[in-house]
């Protein structure tokens, strides 16, 4: 679904205003990337900033993507994704750390979660927050999201 002007000011309005908390670190975040390190692949998804990063892990603060995976294909469906997390930041403004934030953060990265995925085939895109993440990203966009 292409964005029209009006369309994308609103999202940027409502990101720097609503959902400041995660924008003001996405923005910080994405300048240090850009400053700091080496050259970084840079590119708009449906009025989201992009950065690639080094990390094998993608993440969305604010209308700010960090993007880790490689391939095209995979880029696509990893961005729908986080694109449907940048969504839930205009919806929730401040509550999206403590509601989406952390649980995503700890789903991912603590062990005994990652252990549970590995072992009983439940899926990264079970948790509440990225299936949300998901199904929204696909909606409007019109694209597949990573479902993983």
């Amino acid at each position: 679904m292409k964005r029209n002007r009006l369309t994308l000011t609103l999202y940027w309005l409502l990101q720097f205003t609503w959902g400041l908390p995660q924008s003001l670190c996405g923005l910080l975040l994405f300048l240090g990337l850009l400053v700091c390190g080496p050259r970084r692949k840079l590119c708009v998804f449906h009025g989201a900033a992009v950065i690639h990063w080094r990390f094998p892990y993608s993440m969305a603060l604010g209308p700010f993507i960090f993007f880790g995976h490689g391939g095209t294909s995979v880029e696509t469906a990893a961005a729908v994704h986080e694109w449907g997390h940048t969504v839930q930041s205009v919806i929730l403004g401040p509550l999206y750390l403590a509601v989406v934030g952390l649980p995503s953060a700890l789903w991912c990265l603590l062990p005994p979660f990652r252990r549970l995925r590995r072992t009983s085939g439940v899926r990264y895109t079970d948790l509440y927050c990225e299936k949300w993440a998901s199904r929204t990203g696909e909606r409007l966009t019109g694209t597949p999201a990573l479902w993983i």
